[in-house]
């Protein structure tokens, strides 16, 4: 559930566009906050259903354009399947690794990695503005399975 400073952010952004604040628009805030990790739209009109909530497909996926927009939310394809969406909370910064087999997302934090990109554009005299690293490749199961199909040996 979004606490009442994200709630208030969410406001301001609406007011200052001059959309209307809807119950639906601040259920969807809630919903996206409830989530731990990375959702898609449909797994989050489902969840926003089984809580009651009487909301359509196409009100998901504008008021999620509408949270990435205030900064609420990131919406990031991973994988080549789908874009997904999860809620961010002031300074959290985070990679994903992303299984091209099974869709697997891990997160993941290294302050080395932070501390590289601001060298590099500090280096360089560049103001980021955004920032995404995201590896794809085999999870651990994936690539087992994958050794295992192809006769290899196991480390397990």
């Amino acid at each position: 559930m979004a606490d009442p400073q994200e709630k208030a952010r969410f406001l301001s952004f609406l007011r200052e566009r001059r959309q209307r604040v809807t119950a639906e628009r601040l259920a969807l805030l809630d919903e996206v906050f409830r989530q731990h990790g990375h959702i898609d739209a449909e797994q989050l009109l489902a969840a926003a259903r089984g809580r009651g909530l009487k909301i359509s497909r196409a009100t998901v996926y504008r008021n999620l354009d509408l949270l990435v927009a205030s900064g609420l939310a990131r919406k990031q394809r991973l994988g080549r399947r789908r874009f997904l969406y999860e809620h961010v909370h002031g300074g959290q910064r985070h990679d994903h690794l992303v299984c091209t087999v099974c869709g697997r997302v891990v997160e993941f934090l290294s302050p080395g990695i932070a501390a590289l990109q601001s060298e590099i554009c500090r280096a360089h005299g560049f103001v980021p503005s955004a920032y995404s690293l995201q590896i794809n490749g085999l999870c651990r199961n994936c690539a087992e399975a994958a050794r295992g199909a192809a006769g290899e040996p196991s480390h397990a």
